[in-house]
């Protein structure tokens, strides 16, 4: 846990500096109604990276930062010169245009290069575990002074072309930075899914502290799940942001809507539910030896369901083969670490002893394919089996989850005079 603590802290801090500056930013972007505009702008600035890259300078130098922010100030002044209310054709039209030939045209330069595909791969999704404190420090000092010059010159949506100018060129100067450092992807999310979440939320007061406390905490959450399974930081960052979004989307109904509203919600959900448990057990009865996600989801959570359906003989069989799996996947690892602790020791295995290595890894994959398979067997028997009894289990769920009466949203039609008090 040091050792995380130590190697994520700087990054950590990184994210929370990212996520202050784009939330703010992003409300403004949410404000003026250019969602997309800071997508194609971040697209502009990689693009600029990349005719640096190509022309020589290294990532991240400061040749390559003067061309990425030389391309953004042109497309600031492009998206401020082209107002909607002056031209038939929608500004996000020409954000999407903007975007689609940056992309393009970065694709086109990086072609003949022996390093293109890891440089795209780096400007879409960045590589925050590798800045140091001048990198945060620097970051802060560039976004402390573009809000601050923001602020000063307290542009609105409604102040003209001179407004959007000022506002451009400073979102313009943030995406050169941030991309360098967290890449499109990460931008993109940080400017927007905080924003959305503060606005969904409250009207005015509060939008910017409940953005900066989820996109902090999803940030912080990324980081942690990056480390904890070894998987990319940029990609891990996007998707905690986006369960983040997911999940304010999910307690809105109940914590900020009406009576009404979360009572649709909760009747709604039970339907999604009941409709689910409904669909499982018709495919339990069809195919019983086919996947069925609902039940390896439950068995996942609770292995002990196993015994509603399997013997003790089959349950045996199947936890060793369980065991199995498991030896032979921490076999496999430990070869590859040993294999990965030497070529690091500078001392890589040789010929015979990469044959040798590489017979191992097979015969574990090969034994472990066949436990698998024996895995997939016995269970399957043990649905074909009693595929009735599942249904009907998975049937009366259904029926227990789903709501008891659907009500028409039309309203009801007015009652008819009886037929004595009618008019002679």
């Amino acid at each position: 846990m040091p050792e995380a603590f130590v190697l994520m802290a700087v990054p950590a801090v990184l994210a929370l500096v990212l996520v202050g500056i784009h939330a703010w930013l992003g409300l403004q972007v949410l404000e003026r109604q250019v969602i997309f505009v800071d997508l194609a702008m971040a697209q502009v600035a990689a693009l600029g990276a990349t005719a640096g890259f190509v022309l020589g300078h290294p990532v991240n130098s400061a040749g390559s930062q003067a061309w990425s922010l030389l391309f953004t100030l042109g497309a600031a002044v492009l998206f401020a010169a082209f107002r909607g209310s002056s031209t038939r054709i929608p500004r996000e039209a020409l954000v999407g245009i903007v975007y689609v030939v940056a992309a393009a045209a970065g694709l086109v330069l990086v072609d003949r290069s022996p390093q293109g595909t890891e440089h795209v791969r780096q400007l879409l999704a960045g590589n925050i575990l590798t800045v140091d404190i001048r990198d945060v420090a620097a970051a802060g000092g560039i976004y402390a002074a573009s809000a601050l010059g923001l602020l000063a010159l307290r542009f609105r949506a409604g102040a003209g072309w001179a407004g959007d100018l000022a506002f451009y060129t400073v979102l313009g100067v943030v995406v050169t930075s941030s991309v360098a450092l967290a890449g499109v992807l990460v931008v993109f999310a940080m400017l927007i899914i905080p924003a959305a979440i503060g606005r969904m939320y409250f009207d005015r007061r509060g939008q910017l502290v409940l953005g900066w406390t989820a996109g902090g905490l999803a940030s912080l959450a990324g980081l942690a799940l990056s480390w904890v399974f070894d998987l990319p930081a940029g990609p891990v960052l996007v998707c905690a942001h986006a369960a983040a979004l997911l999940l304010a989307a999910g307690l809105h109904p109940l914590l900020r809507g009406a009576t009404e509203q979360r009572s649709v919600f909760r009747r709604g959900a039970r339907a999604v539910a009941g409709l689910l448990l409904l669909a499982s057990a018709g495919w339990m009865a069809c195919a019983p030896r086919a996947d069925q996600p609902l039940l390896d989801l439950a068995e996942a959570l609770v292995p002990d369901l196993r015994a509603l359906y399997m013997s003790r003989l089959e349950r045996t069989v199947y936890d060793d083969a369980a065991r199995y799996v498991d030896r032979y996947d921490r076999e496999t690892e430990r070869i590859n670490a040993l294999e990965a602790r030497g070529r690091w020791d500078g001392a890589p295995a040789g010929d015979e002893q990469v044959m040798r290595i590489s017979s191992y890894l097979r015969t574990y994959q090969e034994m472990r394919l066949g436990e698998r398979h024996a895995q997939q067997e016995v269970r399957g028997r043990a649905r074909e089996r009693n595929r009735w009894l599942l249904g009907l289990g998975l049937g009366v769920a259904a029926l227990l989850v789903a709501p008891r009466r659907w009500r028409a949203a039309a309203p009801r039609p007015a009652s008819l005079p009886e037929p004595g008090l009618q008019n002679p």
